[in-house]
């Protein structure tokens, strides 16, 4: 690869049809940020972007957010059937947006779940006012905070902001919730339930009711 002397860091492309031939030199800083923005530049050319995961059982959750430094944001989103496919789509691009400026630092590990679905999950933290609704958690520090203001990438990033320069008071977690099995969401919009005929419910028929 033409290395000539040390330290050499080379950038390798990702994506279709690369191979280790497009390697090429890296000539920016040489300070750890630095080197970690330019390879999440470099990821944004050419790789796919991250997909934020939904809480669908324990294992993950506990898994992720559990060790020292960690702070998982848990993203809840109104019911498939408030907001389809479409807008659950868009508050995803959200989500996505706001773990794109905050994936250098390592810190935040983001989650989203649907309202209603994790009943203790909500009850701990509070989750009684509505969907979108976001929380960061710190189960290390026994602790967490709930976001106050809309839902939209500029509040949540300033949210997330205020966290990570500590200016952002905490509320103590009293225990840590317990995570429901759920289904993965298929990505389609929802079907209501047919709700049964009272007469049917009730045995009534027309002869009854002469």
């Amino acid at each position: 690869y033409g290395v000539e002397g040390f330290p050499t860091i080379k950038i390798f492309p990702g994506g279709a049809n690369k191979s280790h031939s497009d390697a090429r030199d890296y000539h920016g800083g040489r300070s750890a940020q630095d080197i970690v923005s330019a390879a999440l530049d470099e990821v944004d050319r050419t790789g796919v972007p991250k997909e934020i995961p939904e809480i669908t059982g324990d294992g993950v959750f506990k898994e992720t957010c559990e060790g020292s430094n960690k702070i998982c944001v848990l993203v809840g989103l109104p019911h498939i059937l408030d907001s389809m496919a479409s807008g659950r789509n868009k508050y995803k691009e959200t989500i996505a947006a706001v773990a794109k400026k905050f994936r250098g630092g390592g810190a935040f590990e983001f989650f989203w779940f649907e309202g209603g679905s994790q009943f203790d999950l909500e009850d701990t933290l509070e989750l009684t006012f509505g969907f979108p609704a976001v929380v960061a958690v710190s189960l290390d520090k026994n602790a967490y905070v709930v976001l106050r203001g809309s839902f939209n990438e500029k509040s949540v990033s300033r949210f997330l902001t205020s966290i990570s320069t500590g200016r952002q008071g905490t509320v103590p977690l009293r225990k840590i919730p317990e995570i429901a099995d759920v289904e993965p969401w298929d990505g389609l919009d929802g079907t209501p339930i047919e709700e049964e005929p009272l007469e049917d419910i009730m045995g009534w028929d027309d002869e009854d009711e002469l």
